[in-house]
């Protein structure tokens, strides 16, 4: 009988052992996610300017609403009409209008 006593208090000390050090685990990749959102945060407001002329479709991808149909079309529709002579002439393109052009506006150069 004192055995088995013994043996389910080291049952319990270990699941406690184990939760509270999952539990630890689980704070510190909270707090790692946190500081990660925070750069991330920085990026976005400390952004370069995206040039519409010469940005690759993966630099278009960097902008808000802009993913990779969006992008592939921004540089077919640059390919075959020519350089943007102004941000609003993004609205020629199939998928962008004007809201998204005024959204990213202060990201962006032609």
């Amino acid at each position: 009988m004192k055995l088995s006593l013994t043996v389910t208090a080291l049952f319990v000390c270990l699941c406690c052992f184990i939760s509270s050090h999952s539990l630890a685990a689980d704070t510190a990749k909270s707090e790692s996610t946190k500081k990660v959102t925070k750069v991330a945060d920085k990026k976005s407001t400390n952004m370069q300017k995206v040039n519409i002329n010469k940005a690759s479709a993966q630099e278009l991808q960097t902008l808000k609403g802009i993913g990779q149909a969006k992008a592939k079309a921004i540089v077919d529709y640059r390919t075959k009409n020519g350089k943007f002579t102004d941000l609003q002439q993004l609205t020629m393109v199939t998928g962008i209008g004007e809201k998204l052009v005024n959204q990213n506006s202060k990201n962006m150069s032609f």
